[in-house]
């Protein structure tokens, strides 16, 4: 929840819609519709159309928005309701849960101009939806800079593990985590997921779940086990 001015913002298929209110779940029959809300006096009604899987926002600036998509890799200027242009196109592997995810401006925005992106790169140079085209930690925090125009790589942040690939187990691209906040301790926190490999990570006896058999889907390794190389874990 983002809350600039109206109570609800989200981020649905291909276009960033204002709400306020509680908003009632429409059956199958009025789905295509979209949804009811309760209350008279509030209103649902799109702010952006034209995007391509939107998955997070940041305001820059009064009348601003930071759009990522996930699949493309792009950062969508907008500016009073339209896209002005595209400040950023990063080579994204967008394969399940992956691609571009999650955006922070840096708590002293505009004045340090940092922009915070994480997202899982492609190995090909290119965007791409096949697992196994990343890098084992393909999964990134980068800073960019932000001159009024456009988003400049400044440094890398972390790499973090993309891959999930243990024995026995397909290979997955979900549970990537994605979400970036600075704390009050002016901090950066970073969100990460399980990457599919859940079984014992919660250093529960037996799992999340209960019992589980190493061969099926929500195995995963045990407490002690590194989700990725001392090197990125220390």
């Amino acid at each position: 929840m983002f809350n600039r001015g109206v109570r609800h913002r989200s981020v649905m298929a291909g276009m960033l819609v204002l709400g306020a209110g509680l908003v009632a779940q429409p059956d199958s029959r009025v789905a295509a519709q979209g949804p009811t809300v309760l209350d008279r006096n509030l209103e649902v009604r799109t702010l952006v159309a034209g995007l391509q899987s939107p998955t997070s926002v940041a305001f820059p600036g009064p009348g601003e928005i930071f759009v990522l998509e996930k699949d493309t890799g792009q950062v969508r200027h907008v500016v009073n309701g339209a896209v002005q242009s595209t400040v950023l196109d990063l080579a994204v592997n967008s394969a399940s849960e992956r691609g571009l995810l999650g955006i922070a401006l840096h708590p002293d925005f505009p004045a340090d101009p940092g922009v915070y992106l994480y997202w899982t790169e492609s190995s090909t140079g290119a965007d791409t939806a096949v697992l196994f085209e990343t890098d084992v930690l393909g999964n990134r925090v980068d800073r960019f800079e932000w001159d009024g125009s456009s988003l400049t790589p400044a440094q890398n942040i972390i790499h973090i593990r993309a891959i999930q690939q243990d024995e026995g187990q397909p290979e997955r691209g979900n549970h990537d985590g994605g979400v970036l906040r600075f704390g009050p301790d002016g901090k950066l926190y970073v969100f990460i997921g399980d990457l599919g490999r859940r079984g014992q990570l919660q250093n529960l006896p037996d799992g999340p779940f209960g019992p589980v058999s190493p061969t099926i889907s929500s195995a995963g390794p045990s407490p002690t086990t590194r989700i990725c190389p001392a090197s990125c874990c220390a």
